[in-house]
């Protein structure tokens, strides 16, 4: 798979979002692509080149990193065990990776979600609600506190 190189933020925002969406300066909606990268890819490479055991990988990812963070749970539950997510940026396109089917599996994963309380329109001069983003998931994902 080519990839033609653009500057780091173009790469971040075209490879973490889900969904393309027109209305960005810049490309979106490659976060299958990536994703399949990672999986196919790189924790093979990881796995032949380290020492790593079959199990208790971790994914951490901030802002668009958590919105793709929120994707690989939703979309690639074999790759990571652990997601450490903090101001998720799922307002992207409106939040419709809650639209997304989710796979399904048997295997508990476990979900850390982080934001900062002040991380609104209302208190601080951001335009999307980080705090209230940070609360979607548990709407899509079925979470055990504890």
């Amino acid at each position: 798979m080519l990839l033609k190189r653009v500057k780091n933020h173009a790469s971040r925002i075209r490879d973490f979002t889900p969904i393309s969406d027109k209305n960005w300066k810049y490309l979106t909606g490659k976060a299958y692509e990536y994703a399949t990268f990672i999986h196919d890819v790189i924790l093979p490479l990881l796995a032949r080149s380290h020492r790593l055991s079959d199990s208790g990988h971790t994914f951490i990812g901030h802002s668009l990193g958590g919105l793709f963070g929120i994707y690989m749970l939703l979309t690639r539950l074999s790759s990571f065990d652990n997601y450490i997510l903090s101001s998720l940026s799922v307002w992207h396109d409106r939040a419709r990776i809650f639209n997304m089917k989710a796979t399904f599996s048997s295997n508990h994963r476990k979900v850390f979600i982080g934001v900062g309380a002040i991380e609104t329109p209302e208190k601080s001069q951001i335009r999307n609600d980080m705090v209230r983003g940070a609360r979607q998931p548990q709407r899509k994902l079925v979470i055990e506190e504890g």
